[in-house]
Protein backbone atom coordinates (compact mmCIF):
# COMPACT_ATOMS: atom_id res chain seq x y z
CA UNK A 1 0.00 0.00 0.00
CA UNK A 2 2.84 2.39 0.86
CA UNK A 3 4.57 1.73 -2.45
CA UNK A 4 1.28 2.04 -4.33
CA UNK A 5 0.66 5.50 -2.85
CA UNK A 6 4.24 6.50 -3.71
CA UNK A 7 3.64 5.30 -7.29
CA UNK A 8 0.34 7.19 -7.60
CA UNK A 9 1.89 10.47 -6.44
CA UNK A 10 4.92 9.99 -8.69
CA UNK A 11 2.65 9.40 -11.71
CA UNK A 12 0.57 12.46 -10.88
CA UNK A 13 3.69 14.58 -10.77
CA UNK A 14 5.04 13.07 -13.98
CA UNK A 15 1.78 13.70 -15.84
CA UNK A 16 1.60 17.30 -14.62
CA UNK A 17 4.51 18.57 -16.68
CA UNK A 18 4.09 22.12 -15.46
CA UNK A 19 4.39 21.08 -11.82
CA UNK A 20 7.31 18.83 -12.76
CA UNK A 21 9.24 21.68 -14.32
CA UNK A 22 8.52 24.03 -11.43
CA UNK A 23 9.49 21.38 -8.87
CA UNK A 24 12.88 20.46 -10.29
CA UNK A 25 13.98 23.24 -12.64
CA UNK A 26 12.82 26.41 -10.91
CA UNK A 27 14.71 25.83 -7.61
CA UNK A 28 18.17 25.82 -9.25
CA UNK A 29 17.14 28.82 -11.34
CA UNK A 30 16.13 30.69 -8.16
CA UNK A 31 19.49 29.73 -6.66
CA UNK A 32 21.36 31.21 -9.62
CA UNK A 33 19.39 34.45 -9.39
CA UNK A 34 19.91 34.83 -5.65
CA UNK A 35 23.59 33.92 -5.92
CA UNK A 36 24.03 36.62 -8.57
CA UNK A 37 22.15 39.21 -6.51
CA UNK A 38 23.94 38.67 -3.22
CA UNK A 39 27.37 37.84 -4.65
CA UNK A 40 27.33 41.33 -6.14
CA UNK A 41 26.51 42.82 -2.74
CA UNK A 42 29.98 42.26 -1.28
CA UNK A 43 32.12 45.34 -0.71
CA UNK A 44 34.81 44.47 -3.21
CA UNK A 45 32.33 43.83 -6.04
CA UNK A 46 30.06 46.86 -5.65
CA UNK A 47 30.34 49.33 -8.51
CA UNK A 48 29.11 52.59 -7.08
CA UNK A 49 27.64 55.25 -9.31
CA UNK A 50 29.75 58.29 -8.42
CA UNK A 51 29.35 61.85 -9.68
CA UNK A 52 32.44 64.07 -9.45
CA UNK A 53 32.99 67.84 -9.58
CA UNK A 54 36.42 69.43 -9.85
CA UNK A 55 36.16 72.84 -8.22
CA UNK A 56 39.91 73.11 -7.57
CA UNK A 57 40.82 72.88 -11.26
CA UNK A 58 44.49 72.16 -10.69
CA UNK A 59 46.72 69.75 -12.53
CA UNK A 60 46.55 67.31 -9.63
CA UNK A 61 42.77 67.50 -9.30
CA UNK A 62 42.39 66.86 -13.04
CA UNK A 63 44.58 63.78 -12.74
CA UNK A 64 42.44 62.51 -9.87
CA UNK A 65 39.17 63.02 -11.74
CA UNK A 66 40.57 61.29 -14.82
CA UNK A 67 41.72 58.37 -12.68
CA UNK A 68 38.27 58.01 -11.09
CA UNK A 69 36.43 58.14 -14.41
CA UNK A 70 38.75 55.46 -15.80
CA UNK A 71 38.54 53.27 -12.68
CA UNK A 72 36.86 49.92 -13.56
CA UNK A 73 35.68 49.54 -9.94
CA UNK A 74 33.53 52.67 -10.23
CA UNK A 75 30.84 54.04 -12.50
CA UNK A 76 32.14 57.58 -12.17
CA UNK A 77 31.09 60.53 -14.27
CA UNK A 78 31.76 64.25 -14.15
CA UNK A 79 28.89 66.46 -12.96
CA UNK A 80 27.11 68.17 -15.90
CA UNK A 81 28.25 71.69 -15.00
CA UNK A 82 31.22 70.66 -12.88
CA UNK A 83 29.92 72.26 -9.68
CA UNK A 84 29.45 70.95 -6.18
CA UNK A 85 25.78 71.93 -6.28
CA UNK A 86 25.24 69.61 -9.24
CA UNK A 87 26.85 66.79 -7.25
CA UNK A 88 24.57 67.44 -4.26
CA UNK A 89 21.52 67.51 -6.51
CA UNK A 90 22.44 64.19 -8.15
CA UNK A 91 22.91 62.47 -4.80
CA UNK A 92 19.75 64.00 -3.35
CA UNK A 93 17.65 62.86 -6.32
CA UNK A 94 19.05 59.32 -6.18
CA UNK A 95 20.70 59.56 -9.60
CA UNK A 96 24.07 58.82 -7.97
CA UNK A 97 25.00 56.61 -5.02
CA UNK A 98 27.50 59.19 -3.76
CA UNK A 99 29.32 62.30 -4.88
CA UNK A 100 32.85 63.66 -4.68
CA UNK A 101 33.70 67.36 -4.74
CA UNK A 102 37.39 68.16 -5.24
CA UNK A 103 37.32 71.41 -3.28
CA UNK A 104 41.09 71.90 -3.14
CA UNK A 105 44.33 70.56 -4.52
CA UNK A 106 44.61 66.91 -3.36
CA UNK A 107 48.36 67.36 -2.90
CA UNK A 108 47.93 69.98 -0.17
CA UNK A 109 45.39 71.49 2.17
CA UNK A 110 43.14 70.10 4.86
CA UNK A 111 40.41 67.72 3.65
CA UNK A 112 40.29 68.89 0.02
CA UNK A 113 37.98 66.00 -0.97
CA UNK A 114 34.31 66.23 0.08
CA UNK A 115 32.24 63.06 -0.05
CA UNK A 116 28.55 63.87 -0.51
CA UNK A 117 26.47 61.03 0.89
CA UNK A 118 22.86 60.00 1.29
CA UNK A 119 22.33 58.50 4.78
CA UNK A 120 19.86 56.02 3.30
CA UNK A 121 22.81 54.42 1.49
CA UNK A 122 25.00 53.98 4.53
CA UNK A 123 27.78 51.98 2.89
CA UNK A 124 28.17 54.32 -0.08
CA UNK A 125 30.31 56.94 1.73
CA UNK A 126 32.96 54.57 3.15
CA UNK A 127 33.09 52.67 -0.12
CA UNK A 128 33.59 55.92 -2.01
CA UNK A 129 36.46 56.88 0.28
CA UNK A 130 38.04 53.46 -0.19
CA UNK A 131 37.73 53.67 -3.99
CA UNK A 132 39.21 57.18 -4.08
CA UNK A 133 42.09 56.09 -1.85
CA UNK A 134 42.77 53.19 -4.19
CA UNK A 135 42.74 55.52 -7.19
CA UNK A 136 45.17 57.87 -5.45
CA UNK A 137 47.50 55.04 -4.49
CA UNK A 138 47.38 53.53 -7.96
CA UNK A 139 47.40 56.61 -10.20
CA UNK A 140 48.73 59.48 -8.03
CA UNK A 141 51.28 57.98 -5.60
CA UNK A 142 53.31 61.19 -5.72
CA UNK A 143 50.35 63.08 -4.25
CA UNK A 144 50.05 60.55 -1.43
CA UNK A 145 53.73 60.95 -0.61
CA UNK A 146 53.51 64.76 -0.68
CA UNK A 147 50.65 64.71 1.81
CA UNK A 148 52.50 62.26 4.05
CA UNK A 149 55.58 64.48 4.08
CA UNK A 150 53.46 67.58 4.74
CA UNK A 151 51.85 65.82 7.69
CA UNK A 152 55.11 64.61 9.21
CA UNK A 153 57.21 67.76 8.83
CA UNK A 154 55.40 69.97 11.41
CA UNK A 155 55.47 67.19 14.00
CA UNK A 156 59.15 66.28 13.77
CA UNK A 157 61.16 69.17 12.38
CA UNK A 158 61.50 71.21 9.22
CA UNK A 159 63.14 69.25 6.44
CA UNK A 160 66.58 70.26 5.30
CA UNK A 161 67.01 71.23 1.67
CA UNK A 162 68.61 67.85 1.03
CA UNK A 163 65.79 65.93 2.70
CA UNK A 164 63.22 67.93 0.83
CA UNK A 165 65.04 67.29 -2.44
CA UNK A 166 65.09 63.54 -1.69
CA UNK A 167 61.36 63.59 -0.85
CA UNK A 168 60.61 65.38 -4.11
CA UNK A 169 62.78 62.89 -5.99
CA UNK A 170 60.90 60.03 -4.35
CA UNK A 171 57.65 61.64 -5.42
CA UNK A 172 58.85 61.86 -8.97
CA UNK A 173 59.88 58.21 -8.82
CA UNK A 174 56.41 57.24 -7.65
CA UNK A 175 54.97 58.62 -10.86
CA UNK A 176 56.23 55.38 -12.37
CA UNK A 177 53.17 53.09 -12.71
CA UNK A 178 55.25 50.14 -11.47
CA UNK A 179 56.16 51.87 -8.22
CA UNK A 180 54.79 50.64 -4.88
CA UNK A 181 51.71 52.65 -3.85
CA UNK A 182 51.64 54.82 -0.77
CA UNK A 183 48.62 55.15 1.51
CA UNK A 184 46.80 58.51 1.48
CA UNK A 185 46.20 60.28 4.74
CA UNK A 186 42.80 60.18 6.45
CA UNK A 187 42.68 64.00 6.55
CA UNK A 188 42.22 63.96 2.83
CA UNK A 189 38.44 63.55 3.22
CA UNK A 190 35.48 65.09 4.90
CA UNK A 191 31.88 63.97 4.64
CA UNK A 192 28.77 65.98 3.87
CA UNK A 193 25.27 64.49 4.05
CA UNK A 194 22.68 65.76 1.61
CA UNK A 195 20.63 68.65 2.99
CA UNK A 196 17.55 67.83 5.01
CA UNK A 197 18.54 64.19 5.38
CA UNK A 198 17.47 62.56 8.60
CA UNK A 199 19.75 59.69 9.54
CA UNK A 200 17.94 56.43 8.93
CA UNK A 201 14.90 58.14 7.40
CA UNK A 202 15.68 57.13 3.83
CA UNK A 203 16.22 53.54 4.89
CA UNK A 204 12.87 53.46 6.68
CA UNK A 205 11.07 54.78 3.60
CA UNK A 206 12.95 52.32 1.37
CA UNK A 207 11.93 49.26 3.33
CA UNK A 208 8.39 50.51 3.92
CA UNK A 209 7.97 50.63 0.15
CA UNK A 210 9.81 47.33 -0.33
CA UNK A 211 7.63 45.50 2.19
CA UNK A 212 4.45 47.10 0.81
CA UNK A 213 4.94 45.81 -2.73
CA UNK A 214 6.28 42.46 -1.50
CA UNK A 215 3.28 41.65 0.68
CA UNK A 216 0.78 43.20 -1.73
CA UNK A 217 1.99 40.71 -4.34
CA UNK A 218 2.17 37.84 -1.86
CA UNK A 219 -1.41 38.39 -0.62
CA UNK A 220 -2.74 39.01 -4.12
CA UNK A 221 -1.23 35.75 -5.39
CA UNK A 222 -2.90 33.89 -2.53
CA UNK A 223 -6.25 35.55 -3.25
CA UNK A 224 -6.02 34.87 -6.98
CA UNK A 225 -5.81 31.12 -6.33
CA UNK A 226 -9.60 31.13 -5.92
CA UNK A 227 -9.78 31.17 -9.74
CA UNK A 228 -8.51 27.59 -9.75
CA UNK A 229 -10.95 26.53 -7.03
CA UNK A 230 -13.82 27.82 -9.15
CA UNK A 231 -12.55 25.91 -12.18
CA UNK A 232 -12.18 22.69 -10.20
CA UNK A 233 -15.66 22.95 -8.67
CA UNK A 234 -17.35 23.68 -12.00
CA UNK A 235 -18.49 27.14 -10.95
CA UNK A 236 -16.41 28.74 -13.72
CA UNK A 237 -18.17 26.65 -16.38
CA UNK A 238 -21.58 27.77 -15.19
CA UNK A 239 -20.46 31.41 -15.11
CA UNK A 240 -18.96 31.17 -18.60
CA UNK A 241 -22.29 29.95 -19.95
CA UNK A 242 -23.90 33.21 -18.82
CA UNK A 243 -24.17 36.39 -20.89
CA UNK A 244 -21.26 38.23 -19.21
CA UNK A 245 -18.84 35.33 -18.92
CA UNK A 246 -15.99 35.53 -16.44
CA UNK A 247 -15.31 39.24 -16.88
CA UNK A 248 -17.37 40.41 -13.86
CA UNK A 249 -15.75 37.71 -11.71
CA UNK A 250 -12.23 38.76 -12.67
CA UNK A 251 -13.13 42.42 -12.17
CA UNK A 252 -14.54 41.67 -8.73
CA UNK A 253 -11.42 39.77 -7.72
CA UNK A 254 -9.25 42.61 -8.98
CA UNK A 255 -11.17 45.18 -6.92
CA UNK A 256 -10.92 43.04 -3.80
CA UNK A 257 -7.18 42.48 -4.21
CA UNK A 258 -6.74 46.20 -4.90
CA UNK A 259 -8.56 47.13 -1.68
CA UNK A 260 -6.61 44.50 0.25
CA UNK A 261 -3.28 45.93 -0.95
CA UNK A 262 -4.30 49.47 -0.05
CA UNK A 263 -5.29 48.44 3.49
CA UNK A 264 -1.97 46.60 3.88
CA UNK A 265 -0.10 49.74 2.83
CA UNK A 266 -2.04 51.81 5.36
CA UNK A 267 -1.00 49.44 8.15
CA UNK A 268 2.68 49.38 7.09
CA UNK A 269 3.02 53.12 6.69
CA UNK A 270 0.87 53.71 9.76
CA UNK A 271 3.52 51.97 11.83
CA UNK A 272 6.21 54.00 10.01
CA UNK A 273 4.39 57.21 10.97
CA UNK A 274 3.97 56.28 14.63
CA UNK A 275 7.37 54.71 15.26
CA UNK A 276 9.67 56.57 12.84
CA UNK A 277 7.70 59.75 12.11
CA UNK A 278 7.77 59.11 8.38
CA UNK A 279 6.23 62.20 6.71
CA UNK A 280 3.36 60.41 4.96
CA UNK A 281 0.70 62.93 5.97
CA UNK A 282 2.74 65.80 4.53
CA UNK A 283 2.65 64.08 1.13
CA UNK A 284 -0.60 62.17 1.54
CA UNK A 285 -2.05 62.85 -1.93
CA UNK A 286 1.01 61.63 -3.82
CA UNK A 287 1.45 58.75 -1.38
CA UNK A 288 -2.14 57.61 -1.87
CA UNK A 289 -1.88 57.59 -5.66
CA UNK A 290 1.36 55.60 -5.42
CA UNK A 291 -0.24 53.14 -3.01
CA UNK A 292 -3.33 52.60 -5.18
CA UNK A 293 -1.21 51.99 -8.28
CA UNK A 294 1.16 49.69 -6.39
CA UNK A 295 -1.76 47.59 -5.18
CA UNK A 296 -3.24 47.61 -8.70
CA UNK A 297 0.03 46.34 -10.17
CA UNK A 298 0.18 43.52 -7.61
CA UNK A 299 -3.46 42.57 -8.22
CA UNK A 300 -3.23 42.57 -12.01
CA UNK A 301 0.06 40.67 -12.11
CA UNK A 302 -1.22 38.04 -9.67
CA UNK A 303 -4.44 37.40 -11.60
CA UNK A 304 -2.48 37.07 -14.85
CA UNK A 305 0.03 34.61 -13.40
CA UNK A 306 -2.57 32.38 -11.73
CA UNK A 307 -4.89 32.40 -14.75
CA UNK A 308 -2.28 30.51 -16.81
CA UNK A 309 -1.99 27.68 -14.27
CA UNK A 310 -3.94 24.41 -14.51
CA UNK A 311 -3.66 23.25 -10.91
CA UNK A 312 -3.11 24.61 -7.42
CA UNK A 313 0.26 22.85 -7.32
CA UNK A 314 1.41 24.73 -10.41
CA UNK A 315 0.01 28.02 -9.18
CA UNK A 316 1.57 27.80 -5.72
CA UNK A 317 4.97 26.90 -7.09
CA UNK A 318 4.87 29.50 -9.87
CA UNK A 319 3.58 32.25 -7.59
CA UNK A 320 6.32 31.54 -5.06
CA UNK A 321 8.89 31.68 -7.86
CA UNK A 322 7.53 34.97 -9.22
CA UNK A 323 7.37 36.56 -5.76
CA UNK A 324 10.91 35.55 -4.79
CA UNK A 325 12.55 36.48 -8.08
CA UNK A 326 10.82 39.83 -8.47
CA UNK A 327 11.52 40.68 -4.82
CA UNK A 328 15.21 39.82 -5.17
CA UNK A 329 15.78 41.62 -8.46
CA UNK A 330 13.47 44.54 -7.67
CA UNK A 331 15.14 45.47 -4.38
CA UNK A 332 12.71 44.19 -1.75
CA UNK A 333 15.37 41.92 -0.25
CA UNK A 334 18.56 43.91 -0.76
CA UNK A 335 19.11 47.52 -1.86
CA UNK A 336 19.54 47.64 -5.59
CA UNK A 337 22.59 49.92 -5.48
CA UNK A 338 24.52 47.02 -3.93
CA UNK A 339 23.83 44.86 -6.99
CA UNK A 340 25.89 44.61 -10.19
CA UNK A 341 25.14 47.39 -12.66
CA UNK A 342 23.52 45.05 -15.20
CA UNK A 343 21.22 43.61 -12.55
CA UNK A 344 20.19 47.10 -11.46
CA UNK A 345 19.10 47.69 -15.06
CA UNK A 346 17.15 44.42 -15.12
CA UNK A 347 15.47 45.46 -11.89
CA UNK A 348 13.56 48.20 -13.70
CA UNK A 349 11.53 45.41 -15.34
CA UNK A 350 9.89 44.69 -11.95
CA UNK A 351 7.09 46.66 -10.28
CA UNK A 352 9.10 46.50 -7.03
CA UNK A 353 11.82 48.85 -8.27
CA UNK A 354 9.29 51.39 -9.50
CA UNK A 355 7.18 51.26 -6.34
CA UNK A 356 10.19 51.67 -4.06
CA UNK A 357 11.57 54.51 -6.18
CA UNK A 358 8.20 56.29 -6.15
CA UNK A 359 7.86 56.08 -2.36
CA UNK A 360 11.43 57.32 -1.87
CA UNK A 361 10.97 60.19 -4.33
CA UNK A 362 7.89 61.38 -2.45
CA UNK A 363 8.70 60.73 1.20
CA UNK A 364 12.50 61.05 1.26
CA UNK A 365 13.43 63.43 -1.53
CA UNK A 366 10.30 65.61 -1.30
CA UNK A 367 9.70 65.16 -5.02
CA UNK A 368 6.52 66.17 -6.79
CA UNK A 369 4.50 64.65 -9.60
CA UNK A 370 7.36 65.22 -12.05
CA UNK A 371 9.56 62.84 -10.07
CA UNK A 372 7.05 59.96 -9.93
CA UNK A 373 4.80 60.12 -12.98
CA UNK A 374 6.92 57.58 -14.88
CA UNK A 375 6.67 55.13 -11.98
CA UNK A 376 2.92 55.72 -11.85
CA UNK A 377 2.58 54.96 -15.56
CA UNK A 378 4.59 51.74 -15.21
CA UNK A 379 2.62 50.51 -12.19
CA UNK A 380 -0.71 51.40 -13.82
CA UNK A 381 0.40 49.63 -17.00
CA UNK A 382 1.34 46.45 -15.12
CA UNK A 383 -2.02 46.41 -13.34
CA UNK A 384 -4.07 47.08 -16.49
CA UNK A 385 -2.22 44.59 -18.70
CA UNK A 386 -2.44 41.94 -15.98
CA UNK A 387 -6.19 42.49 -15.63
CA UNK A 388 -6.76 42.28 -19.40
CA UNK A 389 -4.64 39.12 -19.69
CA UNK A 390 -6.52 37.47 -16.83
CA UNK A 391 -9.84 38.33 -18.50
CA UNK A 392 -8.71 36.92 -21.85
CA UNK A 393 -7.36 33.68 -20.40
CA UNK A 394 -10.47 33.21 -18.22
CA UNK A 395 -12.67 33.27 -21.34
CA UNK A 396 -10.57 30.59 -23.06
CA UNK A 397 -9.76 28.16 -20.25
CA UNK A 398 -12.34 25.72 -18.97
Amino acid sequence: MTFAMFRVMALELWRDRGALVMTFLLPPLVFLIFATVFAGATGENIQLKLVVADEARTATSRRLVEALVADPDLRAEVAPDGTGEAVRKAVRSGKADAGLIVAGDPASGEAPLVIVADPSRAVAAPLTQARVQQALARSLPDVALARAVAGVEPVLAPLTPGQRARAEAAGEALRDPKAEPAKPEAELFRREDVSGAQKGGGTIVYYAGAVTILFALFSAMHGALTILDERASGIADRILSGPSGMTPVINGKFLFLLAQGIVQAFTIFGVAIVVYRTPVLAHFGLWLVTTVLTAAAAAGLSLAVVSFCRSRGQAQMLSTFVILVLAAIGGSMAPRFLMPAWLQTVGWATPHAWAIEAYQSILWRDGGVASVYVAWLVLAGVGLVGLLVARGVARLVR
